[in-house]
């Protein structure tokens, strides 16, 4: 198992910057201790503690609420130029994503959440926790909890830049599985309403659409964007 993976960490390692190439020598030096049927598990264990250390925190700006803040630009896409501009970046797509993204009706993303192309935007990252009891944490308790920050409407475009603004490393530091927008929800192909969210998966980055209404529970181990200014 070892030696067939050398070729594709191999080629990983060209594209590692020397700003980062410590993380790899230090994934080295724990899975010398040994080989195996285990490799797996100790490459896993390594890597979660390499990227856990202070040496690869990533700096996140936060705002007076300690929210994590992010800046996004608009692209004036079509729901299907999204899909192809996505998976070309290596984000796998899942068939409710790609329903939402190319419908035509009236709920649809491209008469409802395209971006203006351009147009600057901070989006704040509430953390699912910020509601503490699981029975609570419905879409409006949430949508409300925006709404006294003062934040305003997210958008279904915002996913996609989201996607290409936050890495799977700092979805890690912030110790969140899925990044959600708690748009106006989108009728997938079967007529179920959804909306997008991003998702930190063991086996890469996901854009996908949750089932939602008004009094759905969300897990605890997400955040949501909500729209704080537009530059």
């Amino acid at each position: 198992m070892f030696k067939n993976m050398l070729n594709p960490l191999t080629r990983a390692l060209v594209g590692v910057p020397d700003s980062r190439f410590g993380i790899v020598t230090g994934i080295a030096n724990r899975l010398n201790s040994g080989r195996g049927e285990g490799w797996n598990t100790r490459f896993g264990a390594a890597r979660r503690e390499v990227l856990s250390s202070s040496a690869f925190a990533t700096t996140l700006k936060r705002n007076e609420h300690g929210h994590v803040i992010i800046t996004i630009t608009g692209l004036d896409l079509t729901g299907a130029q999204e899909i192809e501009r996505l998976e070309a970046a290596g984000y796998r797509m899942s068939d409710c994503a790609k329903s939402c993204l190319e419908s035509a009706n009236d709920d649809g993303y491209d008469k409802n959440h395209r971006l203006v192309a351009g147009r600057v935007c901070k989006i704040a990252l509430v953390p699912s926790k910020a509601i503490a009891r699981d029975s609570d944490r419905t879409t409006t308790a949430l949508r409300k909890l925006g709404e006294e920050y003062g934040y305003g409407k997210p958008l279904a475009g915002h996913i996609p830049r989201i996607c290409e603004s936050v890495s799977y490393e700092q979805m890690e530091d912030m110790n969140i599985r899925y990044i959600a927008s708690l748009h106006e929800p989108i009728k997938d192909s079967c007529g179920n309403p959804r909306v997008l969210n991003a998702r930190r998966l063991d086996d890469g980055r996901w854009v996908n659409a949750h089932w939602d209404n008004p009094y759905n529970m969300w897990f605890d181990f997400g955040a949501f964007a909500f729209p704080v200014s537009v530059i």
